[in-house]
């Protein structure tokens, strides 16, 4: 589908796409009490035996793929909303969905518009509505009807909660979700106020490779603060629809949501 590039504002994007509700709307509830992980990329996945998760249903996000090699199942989902990530590895996430055709994908509807991302048939596209606190916007922050709204997020894996939640998942357990960042003394900042950061060395410290953010990758300054206000804001939306969501991460600083240990889940 053609954009035109005057096209420029969410509520156009909608208006430009009529596709885009229509078709998540036919994803609801879907896989209504079944069971997901939402795989975060944090470094405490290296100690988890990800072997267990072969037969399950995962979310990925970002730079999942560079855990490929090391596993023999893919996830099923995968999300990113990242824009100048996404922008930076936009060739990768093409190759990723043109040959995983047993993966579904969501990614916000104008990263088409800017010619981030291209459609396939098996790419879903959401409005993103950017969010940080209650008087920025009148929405509420998480979105329990993504075929109209997800709210920008801190950290991709809540946009992923917002999703799977309304596709029906129901447990949801949380793994790779550390919630802890360092910001190494060889970064550069391309801006003034210190929120784009690019990497001059494979040494990150964040993720479970050290060239997940490596040389001449870009990123963006990590807001803790903001990602464990945004999980609390999410955890009582989704008390409210009766789902239940635990953190099966080893380690890490996210303590919203109740602690469980991953193994036990497969007993």
């Amino acid at each position: 589908m053609e954009y035109d590039e005057k096209v420029n504002s969410y509520e156009n994007l909608v208006r430009a796409d009529q596709n885009i509700a229509g078709r998540l709307e036919k994803l609801r509830n879907r896989y209504a009490g079944k069971r997901c992980f939402i795989m975060g990329n944090g470094p405490s996945i290296n100690r988890m035996d990800l072997g267990l998760l072969k037969n399950e249903v995962v979310w990925g996000f970002n730079k999942c793929y560079l855990l490929f090699d090391k596993i023999n199942w893919r996830p099923m989902f995968y999300v990113t909303n990242d824009k100048r990530l996404t922008a930076h590895i936009a060739s990768e996430i093409d190759q990723l969905v043109r040959q995983t055709d047993t993966c579904t994908f969501f990614f916000p509807s104008h990263y088409h518009q800017l010619g981030i991302i291209q459609p396939y048939s098996n790419t879903y596209w959401f409005l993103e509505i950017p969010w940080r606190n209650e008087q920025d916007h009148v929405t509420p922050f998480f979105s329990k009807d993504p075929s109209q709204y997800v709210s920008s997020a801190a950290t991709v894996t809540i946009a992923g909660l917002q999703l799977a939640a309304y596709l029906g998942f129901n447990p949801i357990y949380l793994i790779g979700c550390d919630t802890a960042y360092s910001i190494p003394d060889t970064v550069l900042y391309e801006d003034s106020e210190g929120h784009d950061i690019v990497s001059t060395s494979d040494n990150d410290p964040n993720h479970f490779s050290p060239d997940y953010s490596g040389r001449g990758d870009k990123w963006t300054m990590p807001d803790v603060e903001l990602m464990i206000y945004q999980y609390e804001q999410s955890k009582t939306a989704l008390d409210e629809m009766g789902i239940h969501v635990y953190n099966a991460t080893f380690g890490g600083k996210l303590e919203v949501f109740p602690r469980i240990i991953f193994k036990d889940i497969f007993i």
